[in-house]
């Protein structure tokens, strides 16, 4: 009985833009890369008939060369065994504007060796035989014009087609009844939109991995292959998924780990109490792991005297050879002469302050151009803000 086998990955963010990171950005990016190389070197092991990227391949519509000439070769790899290799795009990698040019994986097109599914409005098929079946694969990529919360299918006015004796799709939103982070919304499908006759929808957008089953069909989330942020830190394991599609009965679906970076985040309070801030801090930190990316949150209030004795610079240099890298946060780290009526608790942070100033004036606009204006600044504002590290 023929079985079609496919590889599904998604979100692989390959040359991250990581200048916080600052001599350990080279390396950062290397994880990336060899989390997605592991889904390669799988693919050229077992020879799946597919291999399915549902979106965010690149961090970026601008990779560096190294990263595109990287991706070019691997697929190269796959189209000389025989391993069709089909492409949509993501919130990350399709353009937003004109000014943005085309989506990279036109160039990764344009070798011969992959086929990317452009249109953001209008799905796209193609025909692959597999032992006399004909499996037809049916891509969307992300349409950035859609407003969050929206159902992408309902306002283009368009359905996925069912041309095949095995029905694929691949669409890089998130699914109704998936709960996702504040950070992941995006324009959103239900099972309505999935004609009968479909037996896989391979997704893409939510970096957590997850399966959702639906009778005779299942819809999936690989996941990303490396933890992009640290809203992700809890994640159990990251990877890709190893799809088997028999002509009759369900498909069985197989989460592929691979080896990434661990993060932590970790958050301490100095009291007015404490003699040595520093030496607090350094105390309150987990045990040395030379493979960990640490995010260290320090607040608290202190007499300019104690104050005077935490330096950063001191901090950082302290933790070099504890850690991988340390993004240190010590904007909630005050003076207890400079206290205000403004409590601690109610200080922000860059993405929530943003968030909350768009939201208001979503609120109080009354044109529905000025609103899908703001809906627009808000998707790339926070995407810019978390580039940044604006937790």
């Amino acid at each position: 009985m023929t079985v079609i086998r496919i590889l599904h990955t998604a979100d692989n963010h390959l040359d991250p833009k990581l200048t916080l990171l600052g001599p350990k950005s080279m390396e950062r990016r290397r994880d990336f890369a060899e989390a997605f190389h592991r889904a390669i070197d799988y693919a050229l092991e077992r020879k799946p008939h597919l291999f399915l990227v549902s979106g965010d391949l690149f961090d970026s519509v601008n990779p560096r060369n190294p990263a595109r000439t990287y991706v070019i070769r691997a697929f190269r790899r796959l189209h000389e065994e025989g391993v069709k290799v089909f492409l949509i795009a993501g919130n990350h990698d399709m353009p937003r504007s004109v000014e943005e040019g085309m989506s990279p994986l036109n160039e990764v097109e344009a070798t011969g060796c992959a086929r990317f599914f452009s249109s953001a409005d209008k799905p796209e098929t193609e025909h692959v035989k597999v032992d006399g079946v004909d499996v037809a694969v049916t891509g969307l990529s992300y349409n950035p014009e859609v407003p969050l919360d929206e159902n992408p299918f309902r306002f283009s006015g368009v359905k996925l087609p069912v041309e095949g004796d095995v029905d694929i799709a691949m669409l890089h939103y998130n699914f109704s009844g998936v709960r996702v982070p504040e950070a992941w919304r995006a324009p959103v499908i239900t099972r309505e939109d999935i004609p009968a006759g479909y037996m896989y929808v391979a997704l893409g957008h939510v970096h957590s991995h997850k399966e959702i089953a639906l009778g005779d069909l299942i819809a999936a989330y690989p996941g990303s292959t490396e933890r992009r942020s640290f809203s992700e830190e809890e994640d159990p394991a990251k990877g890709f998924l190893w799809v088997e599609l028999p002509l009759e009965g369900k498909p069985k679906v197989e989460f592929i780990k691979v080896p990434t970076r661990p993060m932590k985040a970790v958050e301490v309070d100095v009291a007015p109490s404490v003699e040595d801030p520093l030496k607090h801090i350094l105390q309150s930190l987990p045990a040395d792991n030379p493979q960990l990316l640490l995010r260290l949150v320090v607040r608290g209030v202190l007499p300019l005297a104690k104050l005077a004795s935490y330096s950063r610079a001191s901090l950082l240099k302290r933790l070099e050879e504890r850690f991988f890298y340390t993004l240190v946060d010590d904007s909630e780290l005050r003076c207890e002469a400079q206290i205000s009526s403004v409590s601690p608790a109610e200080v922000k942070s860059p993405i929530e302050a943003f968030r909350e100033e768009i939201a208001r004036r979503l609120r109080d606009s009354q044109l529905q151009e000025e609103k899908w204006v703001l809906e627009r600044a808000l998707r790339i504002g926070l995407q810019r803000l978390e580039e940044a590290g604006g937790w």
